[in-house]
């Protein structure tokens, strides 16, 4: 489970990612529909999903780059989301 400032994100046993709570940003609208989602972080008005593969998804606001400028690729182990940015650590 991740609690941003305004929405929260908990993960299924089946790796699909359940949001709710303020949109202003798409960042429960947004949300992946896929399965296969390892672990979730919220930021202040974004979110993060890491995926089984180590690859990262991010959606919500971006005001400072916190969704556009995610790291690409995979073999990551772990998110997290700050206010107004984020944060991954690969292996």
């Amino acid at each position: 489970m991740a609690a941003g400032s305004i929405h929260s994100l908990a993960l299924r046993a089946d790796g699909s990612i359940v949001s709710w709570g303020n949109d202003w940003y798409g960042q429960v609208s947004n949300t992946p529909s896929a399965t296969g989602f390892t672990q979730v972080a919220a930021g202040a008005y974004h979110s993060m999903a890491l995926r089984a593969d180590g690859s990262i998804v991010s959606w919500g606001n971006d005001i400072d780059g916190q969704v556009s400028n995610i790291p690409l690729g995979t073999g990551f182990t772990q998110v997290a989301a700050g206010a107004y940015h984020s944060l991954a650590l690969r292996a």
